[in-house]
């Protein structure tokens, strides 16, 4: 898999999680990272589709020239701000994706 993801620097500069993979909040999910300096992430949304890999690509995930991936663009929002972007492709050959979230509060009923 590739991923690559950004922040705002103008959100985590400064912050215990300006680097995503250290300080107290490593390894956690942009939601819960983002909780750890009040910045309270209410949405996310993603595109995915499929396509052939680069070149480089190829070579990175081992696949043949050509061979197709599956490209997952995600963004997670604070409101209107995005907190977070990202571009994950893995091959589609071998690869499942599985996406999953919450539905909402579900102990009051509709009216």
């Amino acid at each position: 898999m590739l991923a690559t993801s950004w922040e705002p620097l103008s959100i985590t500069k400064g912050t215990p999680i300006a680097f995503p993979e250290a300080g107290p909040c490593a390894g956690q999910g942009v939601t819960q990272r983002m909780a750890a300096i009040s910045v309270l992430v209410d949405a996310w949304d993603e595109g995915v589709w499929a396509r052939p890999a680069s070149p480089s690509e190829a070579r990175t995930l081992s696949i043949g020239a050509g061979s197709i991936v599956t490209v997952v663009e995600r963004s997670y929002f604070a409101g209107e701000l995005v907190v977070e972007a990202a571009d994950i492709i893995v091959p589609a050959e071998s690869t499942k994706l599985v996406c999953t979230g919450p539905v909402g509060d579900n102990t009051t009923p509709a009216p």
